[in-house]
């Protein structure tokens, strides 16, 4: 599956630059359909996927403490890589320093409401449950499937019938999951066939610098952090480990959605021998609230607009980026382009104007990709790390 859909991407990639070259309009707009109905059909199943794993993995845990002990554990090994991440791209940052000099057009300024940490933490608690799922919004949905699997953990006998229907609603799920697997290579080769008609290869000239800032800032990351945390605290050889999970982080690549991409993440996990407690509540938890990589590029950009503007960020400013970056990763939605709705409640913390997000636009749906490889990597070495803590501190108790 991995190297189909890998295939998939490469020739799409190729059909794209092919398309743009021979302004072959008509195949990307159709290339378009397919890849956009496969990205639909993936995040039509995102909700009952979370919910009913998400409430399930809670319902299942035997007892209070136990949920606690794994939430803790979780909650906390977010935290800490989240922080890191961040941290590694404010050193880069400051190192390279890609914004001195740079000189871009500001174009026209984004249209994004800005965020407020009140408006954040309002959110997880929905006034309209039915509203909330409806309308996708991820911190609410996943407090809902977290409250309703804590209340069939108290109520036990009385909430079987709840238990059975989610049950089977997960399971029906999983079998639509398994469709779309097979149609995957497909999907993913219409969503890069419009990503290479679009952008091209000159049209990340221009930002290279604060490109490959974000790039070699992930890859830290990616392919040396986690992997560290993977051995340490997993106890598993990294890739060896993630080897099982090609297909999702190359899906994750190609449809720059950890959400979408979560079915195949969970599929992977079943195949790595992540246990049906852990995978089915750190890897959607982590889907919604872990952004490594969005919290890195947050953090970042906002330096980097600032040193564009020719305005110096003290230590102080850039400590409040380092909190904020990290609650707007939290807040991101799973999908893509979805840090940046989050980006401006970096950029008002430090006074930087919104109006400078139009500067990193033009590479955004690029580095992307990235991002959200380096999001769905964390949560699987998450998944390693949960499980080993919580063997020894959960399971066995």
């Amino acid at each position: 599956m991995a190297l189909k859909i890998f295939i998939g991407f490469v020739l799409g990639v190729v059909a794209g630059l092919i398309c743009r070259a021979l302004n072959f309009q008509w195949f990307v707009e159709l290339s378009s359909i397919l890849g956009d109905l496969f990205l639909r059909a993936l995040r039509m199943i995102v909700i009952p996927l979370i919910f009913s794993s998400l409430a399930l993995s809670v319902s299942q845990l035997g007892d209070i403490s136990r949920l606690s002990r794994l939430g803790g554990w979780t909650i906390a090994y977010y935290l800490i890589t989240n922080a890191v991440a961040v941290t590694i791209g404010l050193a880069l940052v400051n190192i390279v320093q890609p914004g001195f000099g740079t000189m871009l057009s500001e174009g026209k300024p984004p249209d994004l409401p800005p965020l407020q940490l009140k408006t954040l933490l309002l959110n997880i608690v929905p006034a309209n449950p039915i509203e909330a799922l409806a309308k996708g919004e991820m911190l609410a949905l996943i407090f809902l499937a977290l409250l309703t699997g804590a209340t069939l953990l108290t109520a036990r006998e009385v909430g079987e019938p709840i238990h059975q229907l989610l049950r089977s609603l997960l399971q029906l799920t999983m079998i639509v999951i398994h469709w779309l697997l097979a149609i995957a290579p497909f999907g993913v080769f219409g969503l890069a066939v419009r990503l290479a008609a679009e952008f091209g290869l000159a049209v990340f000239l221009p930002l290279a610098k604060y490109a490959l800032t974000v790039i070699v800032g992930l890859t830290i990351h990616g392919l040396l952090v986690l992997p560290i945390f993977a051995w340490l605290f997993g106890r598993v050889y990294p890739f060896n480990y993630l080897r099982h999970f090609a297909p999702a982080l190359l899906t994750a690549f190609s449809t720059s959605s950890s959400s979408a991409t979560l079915p195949v993440t969970l599929e992977c996990a079943e195949q790595a021998g992540i246990r049906s407690e852990v995978r089915n509540f750190v890897l959607p938890l982590g889907a919604t609230v872990n952004m490594d990589g969005t919290a890195l590029y947050e953090a970042v950009a906002a330096c980097f607009v600032a040193q564009a503007y020719g305005i110096h960020l003290s230590l102080a400013e850039q400590l409040l980026i380092f909190v904020t970056a990290n609650l707007a990763a939290i807040g991101a939605a799973g999908i893509p382009a979805g840090g940046l709705v989050t980006m401006p409640f970096v950029f008002q913390a430090v006074g930087l104007p919104v109006k400078g997000m139009a500067l990193i636009l033009p590479i955004d749906r690029f580095l992307d990709m990235f991002r959200t490889t380096v999001n769905v990597l964390g949560d699987i070495v998450g998944c390693a790390v949960v499980q080993r803590v919580f063997a020894k501190r959960g399971f066995n108790e």
